[in-house]
């Protein structure tokens, strides 16, 4: 179990709730810990929902290769369809079927990019993204969620790493990307190495803007708010460790408490 303080940000007020919060979440932050390995559950997709796109994939500034077969989750607020290759899709679903199960909807909001979007949210993001044919949507494992609804992210926390998707960017609490096993089908040439654990990129006791644990301030729009301001990521302006959730406690604690085990299945 990790050592970090339970957060009650309620009892104190004023700068002394900005001092208890900061070392909370930030400098107190609790021991290192790891998880299982994730894993991931597949299922074949539908072959109705395939579209049929070859698009091109890049990785570290290169082309890398086509991928040609996707299927669509909507659309983004940018206007650009929602793609995931039919090969990390056979793992997403899954995932998205238990959450739905657990009453609990995930919802996909960007996926597979294209050069040409990438450099358009780079122009219109700045340093925020990517660099073009940097980003791990381009090479085709890379899923950002909606974490902002009910339940979504303490869901996800929870359970994603069993389907073989875990967080990879500190400050990004909706970027995940399959880094599970590959059961059922071949390892693309592609897909990103397999995770040690759940934390091997975000780790668990991540030190807010300090490195080399892998500490961010969060970015704005990752912010947890509340009628009442009290929440981490207000206090702190999102130097927050981000494994906290949205009514403020630190989630792996809070799971160790209510789920023995949890993060070992």
């Amino acid at each position: 179990m990790s050592q970090l303080p339970s957060l009650n940000p309620l009892a104190a007020i004023g700068s002394a709730v900005q001092q208890t919060v900061t070392i909370a979440t930030c400098t107190s932050a609790g021991l290192g810990r790891n998880s299982a390995q994730p894993g991931g559950i597949y299922e074949e997709p539908d072959t109705d929902e395939i579209i049929v796109r070859p698009l091109k994939t890049y990785r570290n500034g290169a082309e890398t290769g086509v991928l040609s077969e996707f299927k669509k989750y909507g659309v983004s607020s940018r206007g650009e369809d929602i793609l995931v290759p039919v090969e990390i899709v056979a793992y997403l679903d899954p995932m998205i079927n238990a959450a739905a199960a657990d009453g609990v909807t995930l919802q996909v909001t960007s996926g597979f990019r294209t050069m040409e979007y990438q450099e358009r949210l780079k122009r219109e993001l700045g340093s925020t993204a990517a660099r073009p044919g940097f980003s791990p949507h381009q090479a085709g494992y890379a899923v950002d969620f909606s974490t902002r609804g009910r339940g979504q992210y303490e869901w996800m926390v929870r359970n994603a790493y069993r389907y073989g998707f875990v967080r990879t960017v500190p400050r990004e609490r909706w970027h995940w990307e399959y880094r599970g096993t590959w059961g059922g089908q071949e390892k693309p040439s592609w897909a990103a190495p397999t995770a040690t654990s759940m934390f091997q990129f975000v780790a668990a006791n991540h030190a807010c803007g300090q490195s080399p644990n892998g500490g961010s301030r969060a970015m704005k729009s990752a912010y947890w708010y509340r009628k009442d301001g009290q929440h981490p990521d207000e206090q702190t302006r999102g130097a927050t460790n981000t494994w906290v959730g949205p009514d403020g406690s630190y989630l792996p604690d809070k799971f160790d408490n209510e789920f023995p085990g949890w993060d070992s299945v």
